[in-house]
This record gives C-alpha cells, sequence and structure tokens, in this order.
C-alpha cells in the first residue's frame, strides 16, 4: 500500500467525470487513476491520493475506463488492454453449490488473508439471496472466460484502496456486459477487515454483475447502482454493517443532490424503501432503468404502488432526523441508534408574532430548517422533489419562503395548537414540487399520517383505546389523553371503575404526545402501583370548577 504522506492530494472524483463527454484531460486523470489502482505505479506528475468517502468500491472506475476505451490515446490504450484482462492467478476452486469459481494465488502478495471456505460459503448464500429469493436474474454466461461459465471472481492485493471491483468485459447489446470481480485479499486496513470485509464485497459486487448483465450499464446514474450494491451487502449480512462508515456523507450533506452522491453514503435510501414497500420495489426500478433515468425509474415503481416520490422523499427526511440518541425504538431504521445525526441550518430565532425565513434548495434535497422559540424547538423538513432539475439542473437552487405564526388561526399549517404555518414559492409552478413535514420538541406534529394529531371534536380525547396490555406499542404502555382545551401546568386526574370506585388520582403536569398535542400520559397503574385489570373505566380531568370525561376499556389478558 502507498504511503499515504506521501500522497498529498488529486483533484479527481470519479462520480464527477463520469457521464460525461471527457475532455483530453478527464480521461487522463481516468487513466492514471486506474493504472494506479491496478499497479500501484504513478502516472503523471501529480500524486495520487483516493478520498475516504470514495475508498468503497472500484466498479465506476473500471466501467468507465471500459466504456470509453477508444477515447484514450493509443500509447494509453496499449497499457488499458492489459490491464483490463482478468488477473493472471495460480490456481481455483469452485463454491460447495456451484454458483462462483474463486480464482487465488497459494503464495506471494495476492495470496488470500482469510478463509477461503468461509469466503465460498459466503458467495453461495449471495447468491440464494439475491438470485433465488430476491428473483434477480444471475449474471449472464461469460463464453468460459474462467474456465466455465460460473461467475468469476479473483482475489488480489488491491492495497486498501477498493474493497473490490466488477469489470465489464464482453458487451451483449443494449448497454449489457458480462463481467467478472476483483476483490482484496486481507482487507487489512480497511474500516472492515478480513472475511467480513470480503463478505460484504461480494454481496456488493455481484449485484453490480446482475445491474449490467440483465438492464443497463449508464455511466450518469452511477449513483444509484451504488446505492443498490451498498443496500444489499446490509441485505445479505446483517450483521457486518459496513456501510455505517460512508453514512456521515450523507448526514452532513442532506442538500445535495441525489445525483451528486456517491451512492455508499445514500444506501438508506434502499434500506428506506425496502421497509416501507418491500425487496420487489427495488427489482421493479431495475426493470424500469433499461428505458429511464434512475431517479425516473424510483418515481415510477413508487407510483406504481400507490405513492410519490414527493411524498417519500420527505418521508425520508422524517426518517433521517430519527437517528442517534433520537431514534425511535420499533419505528423506523432498525438500527438507527447506530446512525450519525442529521445536519440541519444553525438554530434560527423566532420572534412572534410571526417571522418568514427565506431560503433556496436544489432539486431531489431535503432542507432541514430549525427555529427556536423559547423552549420549544421546531424542526421544519422542506422536500424539493423536482426529477427534472435533479436530473438536468443539479447546481440550481429555488426559492422559497416558510412563514411561522404563534397565532393558531393565522397560518394555513396548523402545528399542535401552538403555532400555524405558511409555505410558498416564489415560481408557483414549482410549489407543485415540494412537501413540508414539521417536527416540534422531537414530535412529529405534521407530515407522517401515523403521527398526525387526532381529529376529535371532544373536549377530552384517550388513545390508544381500547388499551391492550398485551399489544406491542411503540410508543410505550402508556394511555395518551389529549385535550382540546388549553390549560395551564396540570391538571387534577382521575379515573374510576365501572362502579365508580377510585382507584387512581393525581396531579398531572402537561406534556406533548406522541401526536403533537398536549395532554398527559397515564402508565395504567391504579393507587398501589398494580397494573389495572381488564375492564371500562371512566377518567376525568378537573380543572378549577370545570371536570371533562370520557370512556376508556382496557384489556389485561
Amino acid at each position: 500500500m502507498i504511503n499515504k504522506l506521501l500522497l498529498l492530494f488529486l483533484f479527481i472524483s470519479v462520480s464527477e467525470i463520469i457521464g460525461q463527454n471527457l475532455s483530453q484531460s478527464q480521461l487522463d486523470s481516468l487513466y492514471n487513476l486506474y493504472v494506479f489502482i491496478r499497479t500501484k505505479e504513478q502516472v503523471g506528475e501529480k500524486p495520487i491520493i483516493i478520498s475516504q468517502d470514495q475508498k468503497k468500491c472500484g466498479f465506476g472506475l473500471a466501467a468507465s475506463v471500459f466504456t470509453n476505451f477508444n477515447k484514450f490515446l493509443p500509447e494509453q490504450q496499449d497499457v488499458l488492454k492489459i490491464l483490463l484482462q482478468r488477473p493472471p492467478l495460480q490456481t481455483s476452486i469452485v463454491t460447495p453449490k456451484g454458483y462462483f469459481r474463486i480464482h487465488y494465488d497459494q503464495t506471494g502478495a495476492n495470496a488470500p488473508g482469510y478463509s477461503l471456505t468461509e469466503l465460498a460459503a459466503a458467495l453461495d448464500s449471495v447468491y440464494e439471496f439475491e438470485v433465488n429469493f430476491l428473483g434477480y436474474p444471475p449474471p449472464p454466461p461469460d463464453n468460459g472466460m474462467g474456465g466455465d461459465n460460473k461467475f468469476d471472481i479473483y482475489i488480489t492485493n488491491l492495497g486498501a484502496d477498493y474493497y473490490g471491483f466488477t469489470q465489464p468485459e464482453t458487451p451483449l447489446g443494449n448497454e449489457r456486459y458480462t463481467s467478472f470481480t476483483v476483490i482484496d485479499n486481507d482487507y487489512f486496513g480497511y474500516p472492515t477487515s478480513g472475511i467480513n470485509g470480503a463478505k460484504v464485497t461480494v454481496a456488493h459486487e455481484f449485484h453490480h454483475a446482475i445491474q449490467i448483465g440483465n438492464y443497463i450499464y449508464r455511466e450518469a446514474d452511477i449513483f444509484y447502482y451504488e446505492i443498490t450494491s451498498t443496500a444489499m451487502e446490509e441485505f445479505v449480512f446483517d450483521d457486518i454493517n459496513d456501510y455505517y462508515f460512508y453514512l456521515p456523507d450523507y448526514f452532513n450533506n442532506p442538500t445535495r443532490p441525489f445525483l451528486l452522491n456517491n451512492g455508499y453514503n445514500l444506501s438508506l435510501w434502499n434500506i428506506f424503501l425496502q421497509n416501507n414497500f418491500d425487496y420487489q420495489i427495488l427489482k421493479r426500478i431495475w426493470e424500469l432503468m433499461p428505458n429511464n433515468r434512475a431517479l425516473t425509474s424510483i418515481a415510477l415503481a413508487i407510483n406504481e404502488r400507490g405513492s410519490t416520490f414527493k411524498d417519500q422523499l420527505n418521508k425520508f427526511g422524517i426518517w433521517n432526523y430519527f437517528t442517534g440518541y433520537r431514534n425511535f425504538p420499533g419505528r423506523y431504521y432498525k438500527e438507527a441508534a447506530n446512525y450519525p445525526m442529521i445536519r440541519t441550518t444553525d438554530p434560527m430565532p423566532f420572534t412572534p408574532p410571526s417571522r418568514s425565513y427565506a431560503m433556496r434548495s436544489r432539486a431531489t434535497t431535503n432542507f432541514y430548517l430549525k427555529v427556536n422559540s423559547g423552549l420549544d424547538t421546531l424542526l421544519v423538513i422542506l422536500s424539493n422533489s423536482d426529477i427534472a432539475s435533479g436530473i438536468d439542473s443539479i447546481d440550481k437552487t429555488f426559492p422559497f419562503i416558510y412563514s411561522l405564526y404563534n397565532d393558531t388561526a393565522k397560518g394555513v399549517r396548523k402545528l399542535a395548537g401552538i403555532f400555524s404555518a405558511d409555505f410558498e414559492t416564489l415560481n408557483p409552478f414549482h410549489q407543485s414540487f415540494y412537501n413540508v413535514s414539521e417536527i416540534l420538541n422531537d414530535i412529529v406534529v405534521n407530515g407522517d399520517t401515523t403521527f398526525n394529531p387526532q381529529i376529535n371534536q371532544k373536549e377530552l380525547f384517550a388513545f390508544p383505546n381500547p388499551f391492550r396490555f398485551g399489544e406491542n406499542y411503540v410508543l410505550g404502555k402508556f394511555l395518551n389523553i389529549q385535550f382540546n382545551k388549553s390549560f395551564l401546568d396540570g391538571v387534577e386526574f382521575y379515573v374510576y371503575s365501572s362502579s365508580m370506585k377510585l382507584i387512581y388520582n393525581d396531579f398531572q403536569k402537561l406534556v406533548f404526545l406522541p401526536n403533537g398535542a398536549k395532554g398527559i400520559k397515564w402508565n395504567l397503574k391504579d393507587n398501589s402501583g398494580k397494573d389495572v385489570p381488564s375492564g371500562v373505566y371512566f377518567i376525568s380531568v378537573r380543572v378549577s370548577d370545570k371536570v371533562f370525561k370520557d370512556k376508556i376499556v382496557i384489556l389485561n389478558e
């Protein structure tokens, strides 16, 4: 591995040059990087360094060199002809189920530093999951290029620069190719080392082979190839979690359009879609890809399932807020506690009676506006779902105004009986691309229908009702009592049995309920601290000389 102290800087990002008509300078940079990755030899005057957030997969680089081969200078083509060939290794074995052939050296710098038996078993698991379970077609046969028509894996020393890469090889027509995969021999110096590094790499790279063998290779959409393959690591090997390493790049830059992400950092998008729909929506996106750009394919697949990209992008913004210490056990991402925290704007003050916030956003992004008002914190998620601009005008920004009021009757958007708000774009046509949600004091009060305030005309409203002790409520084992009246600090709370026997009473402080309204929470215990038995109960709230009542049912089976 090249000494990183000598790598001063190289201003090149493969994602920045992929999908364009490359200049000779860009082709030279692409050539220099590919030669370095394959040989560790410096070419050109500038020392080569690969940024940490790019040290994942060399597929985009390898595919770009291959598909642009005829544009390189003749002397560069002479070198690339050799480097694009399969690595000459000493021997090979076939995995137990016969899906793969693993090529490796028994001795020397390329010799594997992990168990080939474990790797072979992992490869068969990858095939079983991605092909036999998810239903993707396997990569097309390569006409015996590796000794037979099994998919070929080559183990070499990649030197901690890329986990591996899938190399297109023979054109099949319609921008499809046969391919082979190269992986590192020990994963020493990688965020995930040894056999675990090999496992996530083969899960990742095998899907690249599926993508370009059966659907299409399109340089301009490389971000979605990497989203899909990186999410596939989590789907196949849930306990390894190498994808954690790349998430901070997106969480620190949620206002960067989808197309400008490297994809490793945005793998949560596919994890989110799988959680909200199923695996088949991801497969459907790939079925649409040959005739549509990636963003269009995503939107079409979501439309087929009865939703919109606009709604799902905004919901994605909500999910990405509830991570780290804000994680909500039982809801949102299963591993949210391990994810970074989303970057918001600096807190902006709110001065009653109203204030307007003029901002700008780019297409296919979530903008997180944070507003402080005394003890209340309002987080506004503004999603710009303009796919056309997200493809053709990535750097264009669109102005909008978010207005907040402390008068609940002033704005169109009602926020938990405390605030109201309005949202508008300067161009009325562009307003249709936006979706807006609000989170008040870490409670969703607009945007996620699961958490929308209960619409009820009663002055007192208890939920869930009936309450079942055997139910695993993600919001905790509490009865929530919502008020449609404005009280001060607290109320007297009473619970009576059906025979009107007092079983619980206390003075209760007002809190924010899970639906964003104010009220009180009862833990369903009587005055002796025991869980109340099944039955019908009457609850009442007394404020000064006024009493409000409701009836509840408790099932403690």
